[in-house]
């Protein structure tokens, strides 16, 4: 165990109308924890130069050092996709001992429009341990939202999520399962940004408390499980907006591509999957049976058939989507 003097701060910067707060202390979670309080920790003369250091970063500018007194202070930006600022780490220990590697930290945004993830610089090797040929910047919600073994606060989170209302946050562990079958666990750290219609994230890996743990969302687990033997296409649907956050089962063709792309919907039938989630929401014993059409990419309008239950467990809001090729191979004319 590393018992070197100093530790690294991990201060989010996700929103620029917002003060940075203190979100970790190594690996310990802090609660949005105001950096005008960070001198009740590391003293004045540091937390100013912190501070400054952090809004420096935030601003564009590169890594910081200074040395007070015998402190020595680093900051280093956590970039996200689009060239900003997610975070700032800021170690703070004696200027003559060394100093301890950063913490593993990356950032990532969602946009509500598109619905398509962004992920910043090192967040899927990070978080998935992808191959560097594998790595992509743009995913859809299921590339994401399929790999997580325990996600206890997904009510809490999708609801942040689909309010974009100002001042919206969330924080919380989520355990990942990487490329290489093994199950990483992270402090995710989420703001909404209501006026980029987005929310944006860190991703801090904090396997002090348990890499390849164990827990698991058990009803999402067997959830998963029982759609694996279907011969349809199973999604995990937030009712509130009609957002597939992620596949249970993959559609099968003609609709495969729904795996791992964002379809067109036709705007009539997109009317009619939203009417469904409202009356699913309404009334969660029920099943909502429709058609829908849609196009991938340059491709032709495929009909398909769905139903649409809510979840009979905690996880109040979603629901379950089974979807198929009204018949098999037919499609109708662009």
């Amino acid at each position: 165990m590393d018992t070197s003097p100093g530790r690294w701060l991990l201060l989010e910067t996700l929103t620029e109308d917002l003060e940075p707060t203190l979100v970790a202390d190594d690996a310990q979670a802090k609660q949005w924890t105001e950096s005008a309080r960070l001198h009740r920790s590391i003293g004045l003369a540091p937390a100013r130069l912190a501070i400054d250091a952090v809004r420096r970063c935030a601003g564009g500018e590169t890594s910081q050092r200074a040395v007070v007194g015998a402190t020595l202070m680093l900051a280093e930006p956590v970039r996200c996709a689009f060239g900003g600022v997610h975070g700032v780490q800021i170690w703070i220990g004696p200027a003559y001992a060394p100093v301890r590697p950063r913490r593993r930290v990356a950032a990532w945004d969602f946009e509500a429009d598109t619905e398509l993830a962004h992920h910043g610089p090192g967040l899927e090797e990070l978080v998935f341990a992808r191959a560097p040929e594998q790595v992509q910047v743009v995913r859809t919600p299921p590339d994401a939202f399929g790999r997580m073994v325990r996600f206890d606060g997904r009510v809490d989170y999708f609801d942040m999520a689909t309010r974009l209302e100002p001042g919206g946050r969330w924080q919380g562990e989520v355990d990942m399962l990487g490329d290489d079958a093994r199950v990483r666990r992270f402090q995710m750290v989420t703001r909404a940004r209501p006026d980029q219609h987005r929310v944006s994230a860190l991703m801090h890996a904090i396997p002090e408390l348990g890499d390849d743990a164990v827990a698991v969302d058990s009803d999402v687990t067997m959830l998963r499980a029982v759609s694996q033997r279907s011969t349809v296409g199973v999604g995990f649907i937030l009712l509130a907006s009609a957002v597939i956050y992620e596949w249970a089962a993959e559609p099968p063709l003609p609709l495969d591509r729904w795996a791992v792309e964002r379809p067109t919907i036709d705007p009539a039938d997109m009317a009619v999957l939203r009417a469904a989630c409202a009356a699913a929401a309404r009334q969660p014993d029920t099943v909502q049976r429709f058609e829908l059409r849609v196009r991938f990419a340059e491709g032709e309008w495929i009909r398909a058939r769905a139903e649409l239950v809510t979840i009979t467990t905690g996880a109040t809001g979603h629901g379950l989507l089974r979807v198929w090729s009204a018949v098999d191979g037919e499609s109708t004319g662009a």
